[in-house]
């Protein structure tokens, strides 16, 4: 068993707590990290792991920095793009590789590597709710529990009806969690999930083709969705109907 950790997040927490203003001299500031500090807290986050899961192999994952997604919808995670990672993390990652097992996959995000390299028994390690779209074994606190492929999928389809303002894509107008659960209330296959997209977004004055790229913004790579000769990702495409 690997407790595969969604490295990104956790070195940036670490990095973003042991980062500091200094005054270089008059009227002049900056930013500095302690390192030393970051790497003790991400080594302390790592053990809280270990102790968790002691007989699973710490790995950790870690995704591109740049991003398939940017093509399929312009404006994604585009309220991040001039925000700055805290000093100290450029240097805490080759760190981090150099110590533990590490998996890196071009062109997706360290979510997508996460659910790529899963395999039956791993446990995946993540503070994003997003891969919750992603069918196996998570660690939560102290606890595991299983996602199940009717729940991933459930929990896809509601993500492509609301969207996500943290990553930028808006989803359907006027769709939140209470109104994607409702739209999706009555569906029992993932075809049925679709046509209850696609009904919404409709309503909504939305084509289809907006649903179709919301849902490609959506979609936590799975095995079998990644192409490593072209290095690329198989993008998502809806189930064909049988509902």
């Amino acid at each position: 068993m690997r407790a595969l950790i969604d490295a990104e997040v956790f070195l940036y927490r670490c990095a973003a707590a042991a980062e500091y203003e200094a005054e270089l001299q008059p009227d002049v500031w900056t930013y500095l990290c302690r390192i030393t500090d970051a790497k003790t807290a991400f080594e302390a986050e790592v053990a809280a792991i270990q102790d968790t899961l002691p007989d699973a192999e710490i790995h950790l994952c870690f995704g591109d920095r740049t991003n398939y997604r940017y093509a399929v919808y312009p404006e994604y995670k585009g309220n991040r793009r001039k925000t700055r990672r805290p000093a100290g993390y450029g240097a805490l990652r080759p760190w981090a590789e150099a110590i533990w097992p590490s998996h890196f996959i071009a062109n997706v995000e360290g979510d997508d590597v996460l659910a790529l390299v899963a395999r039956l028994g791993d446990v995946i390690v993540s503070r994003d709710k997003d891969l919750k779209t992603v069918p196996g074994l998570h660690l939560q606190g102290t606890e595991i529990s299983e996602v199940t492929l009717p729940q991933a999928d459930l929990a896809f389809y509601s993500q492509v009806l609301t969207g996500d303002a943290a990553d930028g894509y808006p989803g359907c107008k006027g769709i939140g969690p209470v109104a994607a659960s409702k739209a999706l209330a009555d569906c029992e296959t993932e075809e049925q999930m679709w046509l209850a997209v696609q009904r919404a977004y409709l309503k909504a004055g939305h084509p289809v083709d907006f649903a179709v790229q919301m849902a490609r913004c959506a979609r936590i790579l799975r095995p079998g969705e990644y192409d490593h000769n072209r290095r690329m990702p198989r993008l998502w495409t809806p189930p064909s109907s049988g509902a």
